[in-house]
């Protein structure tokens, strides 16, 4: 072989192992990136709902945040509930590279403590823990979903949240303290999930407010060893805010010997509400911001999180929400990174702040006209 050829051949082996042109280096793992899915584009037409999981995938959303209603799953005791509305979540986020993050929650009438409540806990924990082995029946490593549906890439869910916000009363109503009642349902649960899928990973009910407060009660309670991750849902006026919020919970997390657990922020927003609606609390004014705040303030979350995810060990951040109606009287109405009036989709400012930031943090290689591929 000729020198020249020689030189030739190993630039070309170079270059085929450089990385591509305008590549940029992930400095997020796989699902950092996240969106809450809920209020009226999760009950659209599939039509509709297909095409926002595309976009969803284009913008660099890796992880959904979603309800899995028990109550609308599973009506009447003694009947096994119906994966009619959950399999055509699984088949669509799973066909779009989508990772799923349910949150299973939502007692039917006949399993409530309090028939009249719609945010009462179960009478019995052991009702959820079944409901929960039976949604591993059907989505997890060995269930039934994947083998009904081999043209679907095998992607088994393997991620459960153990219902939303407890300590507030709209979600968990029940007197006492809530602490107690709910730690009970959290063995269960841990429990149930461990049985059906050993490698699962049980995640603690989403945190308001004073995240760190409201987990030392779960300690306090007897919660230790029940999960493997913590999550917050925490809104404030200003993104390093939140930082701060993460580093309160880190020191819950190390009085009670566990600081190696992941802390998944949940949910966090800035809602365009400022000059559509009127703040219904004092301590809310600094929320509100206009479509330009908002895509602002989601880009200063996502940076200052980013720079510090490693030294708070935080695995994800989802934003709140996806899509929403934009009309007044609700404040988090106003979060959405698209609109939906019910007929028609509209992208906002800020969806495309969170592509930016997606792209810049997730790596992609740019084509000539400097979209990712």
């Amino acid at each position: 072989m000729s020198v020249a050829r020689a030189i030739l051949i190993s630039l070309a082996l170079v270059l085929a192992l450089a990385p591509a042109a305008g590549a940029a280096q992930r400095r997020v793992p796989q699902g950092f990136y996240g969106v809450m899915y809920d209020r009226g584009i999760a009950v659209a037409p599939e039509a509709d709902q297909d095409a926002q999981n595309a976009l969803m995938a284009r913008s660099g959303v890796e992880s959904v945040r979603v309800v899995f209603s028990w109550a609308a799953a599973q009506p009447e005791a003694g009947r096994p509930p119906s994966f009619t509305d959950t399999d055509a979540l699984v088949a669509r986020t799973t066909r779009r590279g989508l990772r799923l993050l349910p949150v299973v929650m939502g007692a039917p009438v006949w399993a409530r403590q309090y028939p009249d409540k719609p945010g009462s806990p179960p009478t019995n924990p052991g009702d959820y823990g079944a409901y929960l082995q039976a949604l591993i029946g059907r989505y997890g490593p060995a269930g039934s979903f994947w083998r009904e549906h081999p043209e679907l890439p095998r992607r088994p869910l393997r991620e459960w949240q153990v219902w939303n916000e407890p300590h507030l009363q709209g979600f968990w109503e029940a007197p006492g303290p809530w602490e107690d009642g709910y730690v009970d349902l959290l063995s269960a649960a841990h429990d149930a999930v461990k049985r059906a899928d050993p490698g699962a990973r049980v995640v603690l009910a989403s945190l308001a407010d004073f995240s760190w407060r409201h987990l030392q009660k779960v300690y306090d309670a007897g919660g230790r060893r029940l999960f493997d991750v913590v999550a917050m849902n925490f809104y404030t006026s200003k993104p390093s805010d939140e930082v701060r919020a993460v580093r309160k919970v880190r020191t819950v997390l190390r009085r009670n010997h566990q600081s190696r657990l992941s802390v998944w922020l949940t949910e966090i927003t800035w809602p365009a509400a400022k000059g559509r609606d009127k703040p219904r609390a004092r301590w809310q004014r600094s929320w509100y911001q206009t479509d330009r705040g908002m895509a602002t303030r989601l880009t200063q979350a996502y940076d200052v999180l980013v720079r510090y995810r490693r030294s708070l060990r935080l695995g994800r951040v989802y934003w709140y929400t996806w899509s929403s109606g934009y009309r007044p009287g609700d404040l988090f109405d106003f979060g959405g990174l698209s609109s939906f009036d019910g007929s028609r989709s509209r992208a906002r400012p800020a969806l495309r702040a969170y592509q930016r930031s997606a792209r810049r943090y997730e790596g992609c290689a740019k084509t000539s006209l400097g979209r990712c591929r």
